[in-house]
Formats: C-alpha cells, sequence, structure tokens
C-alpha cells in the first residue's frame, strides 16, 4: 500500500518536476523546445491562436499573431508588472512587449522568447535587457531584483504554454 501511494505522488508531481526553466543571460533567454502535439497543422495553428487569445484575455495592450505558417508562428504581447527592482528602497515594477517565435519542426516546438520592449507605465524606456549585466556578464547590482523576477514572469509565459500544449488532442 506504501509503494502504491508514493507511485500515485511520483505520477501527480512529475509535471512540477518537468517544467521549463528560462534562464536570463546578457544574451537574453535560450531556446526550448517543447514536444509537439500530434495534430494536423491547421488545428495546431488554431490551438496557438486559442492559447494567445486566452492568455492575453485581459492584456488591455493587445496582442499581434504574424508569420503563421505551416512552420512556424510568432507572438507578439505586453505583460504587465513583469519585472521589478528596487533603487534607494523604492520598488519599480516594469510592463515588457515580448515575442516569442514559434518554429515547428514533425516532432517539436521551438520557442525563442525576446524581451523586445520595456516600459514605466506607458512609457517606453530606453532599457534593454542587456544593460543589465556588466561587460563580464555578471548582473549589475541595480538589477538584483529584476533578473529573478523576469525569469519567473518568462518561467510562467513559456510552460503555460507548454501545459496548454500538452493538452491539444484531435
Amino acid at each position: 500500500m506504501k509503494n502504491c501511494f508514493l507511485l500515485l505522488l511520483l505520477l501527480a508531481f512529475s509535471p512540477i518536476f518537468s517544467q521549463i526553466r528560462m534562464e536570463l543571460t546578457p544574451q537574453g533567454f535560450p531556446s526550448q523546445v517543447i514536444a509537439k502535439p500530434s495534430v494536423p497543422s491547421d488545428k495546431l495553428i488554431e490551438s496557438v491562436r486559442n492559447w494567445v487569445a486566452t492568455y492575453n484575455e485581459k492584456n488591455e495592450y493587445g496582442y499581434d499573431i504574424t508569420e503563421v505558417s505551416e512552420s512556424g508562428m510568432t507572438i507578439d504581447a505586453y505583460k504587465r508588472n513583469a519585472f521589478f527592482y528596487r533603487n534607494k528602497g523604492e520598488a519599480y515594477q516594469h510592463r515588457i512587449r515580448y515575442t516569442m517565435v514559434l518554429e515547428f519542426t514533425p516532432d517539436n516546438i521551438k520557442i525563442k522568447f525576446a524581451v523586445k520592449e520595456i516600459y514605466d507605465q506607458k512609457k517606453l524606456l530606453e532599457l534593454a535587457v542587456a544593460d543589465f549585466f556588466r561587460p563580464d556578464g555578471k548582473l549589475k547590482a541595480d538589477y538584483l531584483d529584476a533578473k529573478p523576477s523576469l525569469e519567473k514572469t518568462v518561467n510562467g509565459i513559456v510552460n503555460n504554454f507548454a501545459e496548454y500544449m500538452s493538452r491539444v488532442t484531435d
């Protein structure tokens, strides 16, 4: 009975351990690969469109889906409160405009995630992810909070997409 319970726990919590981990580098986020659902291309494209619409349902800044083909598509969207950092004890929240480029192969979906713009409320900042790092690749002291909070946001987006794709069936 004890072994059955342990097996049940292992199966129940295995999705938690199989989550994608995106880590920010001075070059941005590395590409990730997830399993592609075994569905026709039109069903896959429709499913991705449904995910984008659902995920961005309350996004007041909108989203855009471009370059749609059987080999992939590009998603541009915004995320409020995507990351924060502290300066002299005051926390600053920022919105981002991100791009997810999806490349479809016979068995996988390759996800390329990039932060294109950073905003303070509605004001576009002249700040890029690369500005979080020193020339030697180490994180600047001013952005110690920004990196983990941005990684948490990006991991949330990508893992939500991966989980949605894992549930797509014919």
